[in-house]
């Protein structure tokens, strides 16, 4: 299985029979066998989660699923840059599930092996996803965060800590095998308080760390500021189309 990081919290899952694309924004997107199905997920309707751009993959990948967000609305919105016909819209819109929080879905790669999905409240917009999938788990948060920031009020930081911290009760003392989760430099002091939590929380094998704004020296400020448990090993990220086998 082969991981690649495509941008900000865009990545890319290569299975034996599928592929799955998280939060696509801008960047190279892998090339894409079209033997394997194609699931593209969207957390929520930030552009820096969700790029319209993703369903021109159905020109080339018509063997594909979209997992968006509920918060993601496509009535009556048009996309003239993307040059795609009504009909083929209409196309699009039947290979789509819109997901809401705190939902379990099923969903099938080529072969009909079975991934379970089950949906988190985010503590920003949409949701986050945790996906078991041959006897691995993969928790892409979106936004789902601990989102405090300098000036915030006490009763705004004890809210979020409250809603962060009631659904990671869903990842307690779970084995997860590939994380996605924040790391944020724009929280200042605070940037590194939702995944300090989450690897308190439940027990992570790799971790690879988003949401960085092209600042990549905060992994490493990070893994520097404290002890790291041995089995958990937090990914070093350096560019933009770097890949991992696993």
């Amino acid at each position: 299985m082969e991981i690649t990081y495509i941008g900000h919290s865009g990545f890319m899952m290569e299975w034996d029979s599928c592929y799955w694309l998280f939060d696509y924004y801008k960047g190279e997107i892998p090339e894409i066998k079209k033997d394997k199905k194609l699931f593209v997920f969207a957390s929520h309707n930030h552009r820096d989660h969700f790029n319209p751009a993703i369903f021109q993959l159905y020109e080339s990948h018509p063997v594909i699923s979209y997992i968006l967000s509920s918060d993601i609305k496509l009535k009556n919105r048009e996309y003239p840059e993307l040059e795609i016909t009504e009909e083929k819209m209409d196309e699009i819109m039947n290979k789509i599930i819109f997901v809401k929080p705190s939902t379990k879905y099923e969903l099938y790669d080529t072969e009909g092996s079975q991934i379970i999905l089950q949906t988190l409240k985010s503590t920003d917009c949409g949701v986050a996803f945790l996906l078991s999938y041959n006897g691995q788990i993969t928790y892409h948060a979106g936004d789902l965060n601990l989102w405090l920031w300098e000036g915030d009020s006490k009763q705004e930081s004890n809210n979020m800590r409250a809603n962060f911290q009631r659904e990671m009760e869903n990842l307690k003392e779970l084995e997860i095998d590939f994380a996605f989760v924040p790391l944020d430099p724009r929280q200042e002091n605070f940037y590194d308080q939702g995944m300090e939590y989450l690897l308190h929380t439940a027990r992570i094998k790799y971790v690879f760390p988003m949401h960085f704004w092209g600042k990549a020296e905060i992994i490493q400020q990070f893994k520097q500021s404290r002890t790291i448990d041995p089995y958990t090993t937090i990914i070093d990220i350096n560019k933009e189309g770097q890949s991992w086998t696993f």
